[in-house]
């Protein structure tokens, strides 16, 4: 009897636990200081709009570390990564939220 009571104390706990867990590419930019994101294979641009000039393309599963995020004038966030190049990436192609 006792170890049931452990065991499911143990799945209640790990159940709650993976409940409240949030990934880090979950978590809102606002107030973020940086961190990994995984790109789906986009372009690192050098600066934060469409029309601006390649600097890197990145792979589907690549990870690129971003330290901030800004809106540009046509509403779109985009991320300044520094890893495994410097520049400009836009949100829908990392993990990070837009």
């Amino acid at each position: 009897m006792r170890f049931r009571m452990l065991a499911a104390a143990g799945v209640l706990a790990g159940a709650v636990m993976s409940a409240t867990a949030v990934a880090p590419a979950q978590a809102a930019p606002t107030g973020a200081t940086g961190g990994w994101a995984m790109s789906i294979g986009g372009p690192i641009r050098s600066c934060a709009a469409a029309g601006c000039g390649v600097v890197y393309q990145t792979s589907y599963g690549q990870d690129v570390y971003w330290d901030s995020s800004k809106v540009n004038s046509a509403g779109n966030r985009w991320y300044h990564v520094t890893s495994p190049a410097s520049g400009w990436i836009y949100c829908g192609n990392i993990s990070a939220p837009c």
